[in-house]
């Protein structure tokens, strides 16, 4: 973005550091000088960090900033979804400094790694310890998904989109042998490598990847735990018509398959007709593209400024701003809590639970009363 451009945007933007739209919450800035924020986390203690899709990653304390880690030599960004998509620091960080890393590396594979950091000093911290865990093939530069999640079991939670283009010509989604648009669950619990748990569900198949808990996913763009029931949610970004969100319990014993690319939503893609064999686990939510293109996934509220979010599934739109919530307990209820003009790239929580929003553009806001 060139800079007469970037001084229109703060002009216009300085009237909006308070954006008023819910009896429930607004949306306050806090920061408007990101580049292409990603992913916003914290790493059980007092800090939030920023991930930029260029490689940077950012600590703050309050209103300090410092660089945390430059991964930028690592990743190609060729593709518009390509780039540094994720990263998840160990429940146990404070004690073994294990920070895991999801990116898009320079010859495009989708690529999975972990960095050993030396605590105390962690300020700044380099590359010297990476060591790649997965490293995934991928025919294009789309699709990519990313998130990365520790779940209440301790296991890592990775999500991957089914390898780009459109309409998944390889049919990688339904494709047990690929981990292409699946949701992997692996132990990363010790020192080098990693080994899959003994209760994932396809450990005992023949010709299927044992890493894959769950299947049939198009482009997961965020999935997220409640941070109270363990339950798991998922935003599964859509072909042309519909986006959706799916959710499991935390009693899931995995090998769910949501559908793609037989179904888009709730309704059938390939073929048009007669897609669903009844074994298929339809979305809780889902919307038309008329309100938006690309879903957002985010998080069940937990925090403690903002009751009449409790409970409630919190996500959004990167095309159209829009953000919703969805009740559980009222049988997965959808409704709109605000407009914004935000490109919504992700959503982030604090160690506190309080409730964060990125806008691709540049710019985090955080959710208050």
């Amino acid at each position: 973005m060139c800079n007469s451009l970037k001084t229109i945007f703060a002009i216009l933007f300085v009237a909006t550091s308070f954006m008023h739209y819910s009896y429930a919450a607004n949306l306050r800035l806090l920061h408007d000088d990101v580049n292409q924020p990603v992913l916003l986390t914290h790493a059980n203690d007092f800090r939030i960090f920023i991930v930029e899709k260029t490689g940077k990653i950012f600590a703050y304390k309050g209103t300090q900033k410092h660089l945390f880690l430059d991964a930028s030599s690592l990743i190609t960004t060729r593709g518009s979804e390509q780039g540094l998509l994720s990263i998840a620091f160990h429940k146990n960080y404070s004690e073994n400094g294990y920070l895991f890393l999801f990116y898009t590396a320079k010859n495009g594979d989708n690529t999975l790694a972990r960095l050993t950091v030396d605590l105390p000093a962690d300020k700044q911290i380099d590359l010297k310890s990476l060591e790649v865990l997965i490293s995934q093939e991928d025919p294009a530069s789309n699709h990519n998904g990313g998130m990365l999640v520790f779940g209440q079991d301790g296991y890592l939670y990775l999500g991957i989109g089914d390898g780009g283009r459109g309409g998944d010509p390889w049919n990688n989604a339904q494709n047990l042998e690929t981990l292409l648009g699946k949701m992997l669950r692996i132990d990363v619990n010790q020192s080098s490598g990693y080994s899959i748990p003994k209760d994932n569900p396809f450990v005992e198949r023949d010709n299927v990847l044992p890493e894959i808990w769950a299947y049939g996913l198009r482009n997961p763009w965020r999935h997220s735990f409640d941070r109270e029931t363990g339950d798991l949610w998922i935003a599964d970004v859509g072909q042309n018509k519909w986006e959706e969100i799916h959710w499991r319990s935390v009693d899931s014993k995995g090998g769910e398959n949501y559908g793609w690319r037989l179904m888009e939503g709730n309704h059938c893609f390939l073929p048009k007709k007669e897609c669903d064999s009844g074994d298929l686990v339809k979305p809780v939510a889902e919307y038309a593209h008329k309100y938006g293109c690309s879903v957002t996934g985010g998080y069940v509220y937990r925090g403690s400024k903002i009751k009449e979010l409790y409970g409630k599934y919190i996500f959004g739109d990167f095309c159209s701003g829009t953000i919703w919530t969805i009740n559980k307990e009222q049988n997965f209820e959808m409704q709109e809590l605000m407009k914004t003009d935000l490109n919504i790239s992700s959503f982030g929580e604090d160690s506190s639970g309080e409730l964060y929003v990125l806008d691709y553009q540049g710019r985090v806001f955080k959710f208050v009363p």
